[in-house]
């Protein structure tokens, strides 16, 4: 596992002991910062089931101006620390939240300016369905300007509705959503006949 682009190209990252933690893929992790493009760069990127922080340590590589890196995990928490140490990351610039994600994210207050959320939850159990719709409720609420979360095949995503725009795309056996608000009529964004 390595820092794909930006400032920390190449440097190589711990990963936590053991099987409870499945870091994302180098090809998965580069295709989640390929759709998030530009809207990382200066923005807060929260790093929800952070594992060994590879995602947030990636944000912060390609310019964003924060990361919070969230897990229940205490030696994943670790794990990112040593990383984000060893990368050379201000201290100032990322946080480390021990906690429940589905627990800590209803009181987590937005930061000012642009936000983006990042996310790789367990693939088994209830958790990752309901991470994903509070993750579309900030996003729709226009707490989060853009979302990608990795999960299995078969949970079940839904669909556009007026206020998101929600798209699946395939990497080998993962699968990305992607969560962003819905173009409001008139705007460059949106597509016209």
């Amino acid at each position: 596992m390595r820092v794909i682009a930006g400032q920390w190209r190449g440097r190589v990252l711990l990963s936590p002991r053991g099987d409870r933690v499945r870091p994302t893929t180098d090809r998965v992790k580069e295709a989640m910062f390929s759709i998030l493009g530009p809207q990382v760069r200066d923005a807060t990127v929260l790093d929800l089931c952070c594992g060994s922080g590879g995602l947030a340590i990636e944000a912060l590589s390609r310019g964003a101006r924060k990361a919070l890196l969230v897990d229940a995990s205490r030696q994943s928490l670790d794990t990112a620390r040593r990383n984000l140490e060893t990368c050379g990351a201000d201290p100032g610039a990322y946080d480390l939240v021990a906690a429940e994600v589905l627990k800590w994210l209803p009181g987590w207050l937005p930061p000012e300016g642009a936000c983006c959320v990042v996310a790789d939850p367990p693939y088994a159990g209830e958790m990752p369905g309901q991470l994903l719709e509070q993750i579309m409720d900030r996003v729709e609420r226009g707490q989060v300007q853009a979302a990608i979360m990795e999960h299995r095949a078969d949970l079940p995503v839904g669909a556009d509705s007026p206020g998101l725009r929600v798209q699946t795309r395939r990497y080998g056996q993962s699968h990305l959503t992607i969560i962003r608000p819905a173009p409001r009529p008139g705007t460059p964004t949106e597509e016209t006949p």
